[in-house]
């Protein structure tokens, strides 16, 4: 197991598609903590709870992309044809899978990192501009950052399961970004009781989205972790009996 780990280790570093995503990780966190302070209408309307997690949110950039890295972590050994060579070293396919999710769950962690610094830096500066001092100490902040850490964490893992599930690199990503910016918003919007259980709602729920009608922090972890544990386990079981040398 360790040696597996090593090598996926290596590949991650080694391959720079995960390097432009940390950059724009990064990027969009600072983006997505600039835009709600600018709309600010006055210095005593950015202390106030709401528009503190909502600047904090930018560090969110960090679980959107992480997911794309763990579907090409998968998925990407079918596309380049690697599938084969990856489990003829190391046959069962259940501790490949494994290695990966222990890796990406890592990556999917200094993504979070990376966009809550980010975040953080950013709103330091504006509030500073603007004569004012960041309120670290406030929970509204660090639990917002903390809750997108954490989701950042489990969407790694999401995105291996997504990869294991597809083995389609361009149907995987799709279909995953597809389904969490455009699909679940727009089922929200219509009934937030029955459709704040799918698991990008529920992540809102960790990450302090000031959004109405959202689970509270328990249920919300359970339901995000079980979707994930059940998308792991049909990935496991999809890669299992797939011929790689067909």
């Amino acid at each position: 197991m360790s040696a597996t780990l090593r090598s996926e280790l290596r590949r991650v570093v080694a391959t720079p598609i995960y390097w432009w995503l940390l950059l724009a990780t990064a990027a969009i966190g600072v983006v997505g903590t600039l835009a709600p302070l600018i709309a600010t209408d006055s210095p005593a309307g950015m202390l106030t709870d709401r528009k503190l997690q909502e600047a904090m949110h930018g560090a969110a950039a960090g679980a959107t992309l992480v997911i794309v890295a763990g579907i090409v972590g998968v998925a990407g050994d079918w596309r380049h044809g690697q599938a084969s060579q990856v489990f003829l070293t190391t046959p069962r396919r259940s501790r490949v899978l494994a290695a990966k999710t222990v890796v990406y769950a890592f990556v999917g962690t200094l993504y979070g990192i990376a966009a809550a610094f980010g975040a953080t830096a950013t709103a330091w500066g504006w509030y500073r501009a603007n004569d004012q001092a960041l309120p670290l100490e406030r929970s509204a902040v660090w639990l917002t950052l903390l809750g997108c850490v954490a989701v950042a964490t489990v969407f790694g893992v999401l995105g291996v399961a997504l990869g294991a599930i597809t083995r389609n690199q361009v149907t995987g990503i799709v279909a995953a970004l597809g389904w969490m910016v455009l699909v679940e918003p727009a089922l929200f919007a219509a009934s937030p009781k029955l459709f704040r259980w799918l698991p990008g709602m529920a992540s809102f729920s960790l990450r302090r989205q000031p959004t109405e009608g959202l689970l509270s922090v328990g249920p919300a972890s359970a339901v995000l972790l079980g979707i994930v544990a059940v998308a792991l386990w049909l990935g496991r079981r999809l890669v299992e009996r797939d011929d790689v040398t067909a």
